[in-house]
Order: C-alpha cells, then sequence, then structure tokens
C-alpha cells in the first residue's frame, strides 16, 4: 500500500507517485490491467513524466493522459504504424479481445511518436467522466433522505459537475440490487434501458424510492458538455478504460434518452455560483444536491466556500447534499448533509460502495 499522493504535483517525483498509486491501488481495483501497465511503466520513464507535466494540476493526470491518447486513437486508429499497434489493445477501436502481451511497448512509442499531437489535449483534456453506473448509489441515497420520503418522492435535483448530466436521469433506468439468497430487489419500468446491477453487501438492504418524481434536474459544470458535438462524445469515451467494455454500452444505452428527458446544465464554478444556481430550483419540492467523485478535485477553501453557500441558500428552503466520493482505501463513501436555517444541521455516513456503483454496503445508522 502507498501513501495518498498529492494529485496536483506536477514535479517528476510527484507525478511519479501519483501514476504508481494509480497502478498500485486504483486500476487493479476497477479491473484495468492496460492502464496498471501504463502507469507502472510512466512512473519510472522520465519522458513520458515530462509530458504529463503539461496536465492542468486541478486534474488527476493519469486519467488525462490515458483519455488523450485514446481520443487520439478514436480520432484516427490508423494515422500510422504505432497508431495501429496500438490500437489492438483498445476493444472499443479493434472490436476484438485485449492481446496477452504485454501493451507498454506499443503506448510507450505510440506517445512519444505523437508528443506534439497528444500537448494540447494533456493541456486541455478535463476528467468529466460520466458514470451511469453510480446512478445505483445515489438511488437509494434519495431513498433515504427524510425530506424526500414526506414529498411523497417529488424533488428538485442540482448536480454539481454533472459532465453529459446522464446521472440527472436516472428515474429512466432500470435498477437490480443482488444481495443474499432471496434478497434481489428490483426498480424501474421492466422495459427500461440501461439496467443497472448493483451487488449489496453486508446484511441491510438499502432503501428505494416507493415513487420518484423528479421535478427539475439542473447541473453546474466548468465546462459543459454539448451532447450534439461528436468531438465532445469521442471525449466521453475516450475517458472509458480498455476493458470497460459495459460501461461504454451503459453509457451509451443512457444518451438515448438525452432526447426525450431534457435537462438544464449551466456553465459555472460551484465555488462562487452555487448558491444562485440552488436558488433556481423551485421552492414547492425538497432541495438536493449531490456530486459524484468531483469533491477530489476542489480544494479544501474552495470546498468551505461552497459549503457555506449551501448553508445560506437553506435560509430561504432546506437544502440537503448527497457526495459519493473516495476513501484512498479502494472504496467510495457516501455521506449526507442536511443545511437548513442557514446552518448545517447533520451529517450522515449513508454507505460504502464500489467508486462505479457496482456494489454498495448500506450503513446500519443510516
Amino acid at each position: 500500500m502507498v501513501d495518498l499522493p498529492d494529485v496536483r504535483a506536477r514535479d517528476s517525483k510527484g507525478l511519479a507517485k501519483s501514476f504508481r498509486y494509480f497502478g498500485e491501488i486504483e486500476t487493479p481495483r476497477m479491473d484495468c490491467d492496460t492502464y496498471t501497465v501504463f502507469s507502472l511503466g510512466i512512473a519510472g520513464d522520465d519522458e513520458l513524466l515530462a509530458m504529463a507535466s503539461e496536465i492542468d494540476t486541478g486534474q488527476p493526470a493519469p486519467n488525462v493522459f490515458y483519455a488523450s491518447v485514446q481520443d487520439l486513437l478514436l480520432e484516427d486508429p490508423k494515422r500510422g504504424p504505432s497508431a495501429e499497434a496500438l490500437a489492438r489493445f483498445y476493444p472499443a477501436i479493434s472490436g476484438g479481445p485485449i492481446p496477452e502481451e504485454s501493451p507498454w511497448p506499443a503506448f510507450r512509442t505510440f506517445c512519444l511518436a505523437h508528443r506534439e499531437t497528444l500537448a494540447p489535449k494533456l493541456r486541455e483534456g478535463r476528467t468529466q467522466t460520466c458514470v451511469v453506473h453510480r446512478c445505483a448509489i445515489v438511488l437509494p441515497a434519495l431513498a433515504s433522505l427524510p425530506r424526500v420520503a414526506e414529498a411523497h418522492g417529488r424533488v428538485g435535483l442540482l448536480e454539481i459537475g454533472p459532465s453529459a448530466g446522464l446521472n440527472l436521469r436516472l428515474d429512466r433506468y432500470r435498477y437490480e440490487y443482488h444481495g443474499a439468497a432471496g434478497s434481489d430487489v428490483v426498480w424501474g419500468e421492466r422495459r427500461a434501458r440501461p439496467v443497472l446491477r448493483c451487488e449489496v453487501r453486508g446484511d441491510v438492504h438499502p432503501p428505494l424510492p416507493t415513487s420518484l418524481e423528479i421535478v427539475a434536474r439542473r447541473g453546474l459544470d466548468l465546462n459543459v458538455i454539448d451532447l450534439e458535438d461528436p468531438l465532445a462524445l469521442r471525449w466521453l469515451r475516450a475517458l472509458i478504460w480498455p476493458e470497460h467494455t459495459e460501461r461504454a454500452r451503459l453509457m451509451d444505452e443512457a444518451l438515448a434518452h438525452a432526447a426525450t428527458v431534457p435537462i438544464e446544465i449551466e456553465q459555472g464554478d460551484a465555488i462562487r455560483e452555487l448558491e444562485d444556481q440552488i436558488a433556481k430550483l423551485p421552492i414547492d419540492a425538497p432541495r438536493v444536491l449531490f456530486a459524484t467523485h468531483v469533491v477530489y478535485q476542489i480544494p479544501r477553501a474552495g470546498l468551505l466556500a461552497m459549503l457555506d453557500s449551501i448553508a445560506r441558500a437553506s435560509r430561504q428552503v432546506p437544502v440537503d447534499l448527497v457526495i459519493m466520493e473516495s476513501t484512498g482505501k479502494g472504496d467510495s463513501r457516501v455521506d449526507h448533509l442536511a443545511f437548513e436555517d442557514g446552518e448545517r444541521k447533520g451529517r450522515r455516513v449513508l454507505a460504502h460502495c464500489d467508486s462505479h456503483g457496482r456494489w454498495i454496503e448500506w450503513g446500519r445508522q443510516a
């Protein structure tokens, strides 16, 4: 086990630590051998570390590096021998299984051969991942909120850092929670797609809504993704790891709802503009904010400012905040923070879960 790295570090030593942590902790638990090899290779390669130093300090370097490479491959997988050699390790591009040989030689050769073309992608890349499976964690979190239950499932949602906003349409999907024998539970229309399957760990089953009526679907993001822009869609797909073919399929199925379930995402900074965005939610339904793996990108001072703005907004109407974030120990935690009368009234740990929503362990006290 390695110590947590400073994700904002861009010196050679700090970057090496980030890539080593990614390869030893993050990629193995997410079943991605390809990125494990890449990460451990980059951690000991001065030339590739120098390329990674161009990545914005507010972004996790491994994610942006690998998305930039895959985006370039998706743009033209036949841009030369080095591209064709590397594309074999991406099933979404090759259409076949990942070869059993090491992908490192092909990866390093491609990166160095296309250093100049990769540079702007590295500088401008953002980890606006859209993991639809995380809805399997957000759904029971919503069901656990007393104000939402009292309103019979009516809720106005505001997502912080929504990426493409697919998780704001979570009520249109189908869910299958599989626990011990006899404890399987489903939620959603039988024919709804995508189907999100989640393993229930422990002996407490997560709550699910008896009804859910989302009366507002809003988002606030520094960089709004235009789903009509093919380059933006390509970047979303580039953020998906090679082995995660199911994740790609689920995202495509969720995208099918984009035209039929309107949402509103505004460009802005949650540190400075969140209070104004909360005010745009309907006043006659519980106001719920949620963020999934976004908070780690916000500096501590900014996070405190954000919480203060939520507290101020709660002077008008109570506000609930649900945060899903990595614990740094191989899993994620789901917290509920309640705000009312200008103050934070409480904090509950709802659950621990997989960072992509593949399993959940609901807390006894939640």
